[in-house]
């Protein structure tokens, strides 16, 4: 339910969709249970999610000034016309880019303003007043937000120059992201993926003593107790006999070309990948190999022995408690299935390598040619096995990450 808090609050979070908020929203959640006061400024898609999770927020509309009259003007401008279907209310885009706009014009003119937005369009925000006056009605005792930039930034930016202690959990890989979260002051606390990327933001002047590895909640249920047990049940429905060796090849999209850098890709690339790992069968009859395409992908799958299709709405966990092996690209599901436990194979040879280095950040062992790919998984397949726990290390990233800002709160976690 949209709802601006009243009064003073314990936690202000702040997040915009995707992996974003599925990181901070089970922290506020848990935090919520414990009966610390908790707000969520939701961003963008970040509300149908809290939407869909009966988890109260409140976005930019429900700001001070995003009614007043020049906002709603420069807003319905910048938005354009209203389309129906849009999973983020037209009222929420109006606010959002009008507010954003108004602190420009506040600093720079509107002249200079226009001139900004025309060059770097809603990228360009970073809307600090508009995130101070917000601390200052809601005067919280901490922020938590994620490693994103323009209103998560701001609110970083504001909540320093006010001296509200700050926690910034980073999803992923800041390969971009470094350039400000590792800056001195930025935030008290990172709290990051695994010790590559904590590695990796000290490298990049972030403070030994501020970034700590908590692992990702939105990642916890990977190795929920239903996902293991019905794993059994998919490799048995597909007649799997428990000796086999199953590998699973989770496809994405490749573009022929990278939106922002301009490398060159193969749209390719995950077909021949395919065609290898299923050549593969025919030199070795005990192992299955499960096809796993990418909701955005339209591939006709071509039956053959021992090879398998998954379709979207098979529960993705239990797929990969089912794996002994997981061949990505870049596709997350590696990291899920590294912390499950599985052998994970990359297949460095994406346009998108760069931006998600999953092997670079531990999460698995990459090749660079399809050559390299057969002795890989050959030598991956003879190893056991182990508990994703005695594996990886963190067992709940929630419960540590709500452990740390219950601490700064000055509560034990119970």
């Amino acid at each position: 339910m949209r709802k601006l808090p009243e009064g003073q609050i314990d936690v202000l979070f702040a997040s915009y969709g995707g992996g974003h908020v599925a990181a901070l929203r089970p922290v506020a959640q848990a935090l919520a249970r414990e009966g610390i006061s908790v707000g969520f400024l939701g961003l963008s898609l970040a509300q149908v999610d809290l939407e869909s999770h009966g988890l109260d927020y409140f976005g930019f509309a429900e700001l001070e000034g995003a009614n007043s009259d020049d906002v709603q003007a420069w807003g319905r401008e910048l938005a354009g016309p209203n389309v129906p279907g849009s999973p983020v209310a037209y009222h929420e885009s109006v606010a959002y880019h009008g507010l954003n706009f108004r602190d420009h014009v506040t600093l720079w003119g509107e002249t200079h303003a226009r001139e900004h937005y025309a060059k770097h369009g809603r990228q360009g925000f970073l809307p600090v007043q508009t995130m101070e006056a917000l601390l200052r009605q809601l005067q919280p005792r901490l922020v938590v937000a994620t490693s994103s930039p323009r209103a998560e930034k701001a609110l970083f930016i504001s909540a320093r120059k006010l001296g509200i202690p700050r926690v910034c959990l980073v999803d992923l890989f800041p390969i971009q992201e470094v350039e400000w979260i590792a800056k001195p002051g930025y935030a008290d606390i990172l709290c990051v993926l695994n010790d590559q990327v904590r590695d990796y933001v000290i490298r990049n002047g972030g403070a030994p003593d501020s970034v700590t590895v908590t692992g990702n909640p939105a990642f916890d249920a990977v190795n929920s107790q239903h996902s293991i047990v019905l794993a059994k049940e998919i490799r048995q429905t597909r007649g799997i006999a428990a000796q086999s060796k199953v590998i699973l090849w989770a496809s994405n999209i490749e573009p022929e070309k990278h939106r922002v850098t301009g490398a060159v890709g193969d749209p390719q690339l995950p077909r021949r990948i395919e065609r290898t790992l299923r050549k593969m069968l025919s030199f070795h009859p005990d192992w299955h190999l499960v096809v796993r395409y990418h909701p955005s992908e339209f591939v006709e799958f071509e039956p053959a022995r021992n090879v398998h299709l998954s379709s979207r709405d098979e529960n993705l966990h239990a797929l990969i408690h089912s794996s002994d092996l997981v061949v990505v690209l870049t596709s997350t599901v590696g990291l899920e299935a590294h912390l499950a436990g599985k052998s994970v194979i990359c297949v460095d040879m994406s346009v998108f390598t760069a931006d998600t280095p999953l092997s670079k950040m531990g999460i698995g062992t990459g090749v660079t040619c399809l050559e390299q790919l057969e002795p890989l998984v050959e030598q991956l397949l003879a190893k056991e096995d182990l508990p994703a726990d005695a594996k990886h290390g963190i067992p709940n990233a929630c419960a540590t990450v709500s452990g740390i800002i219950l601490t700064h709160l000055g509560k034990m976690p119970s």
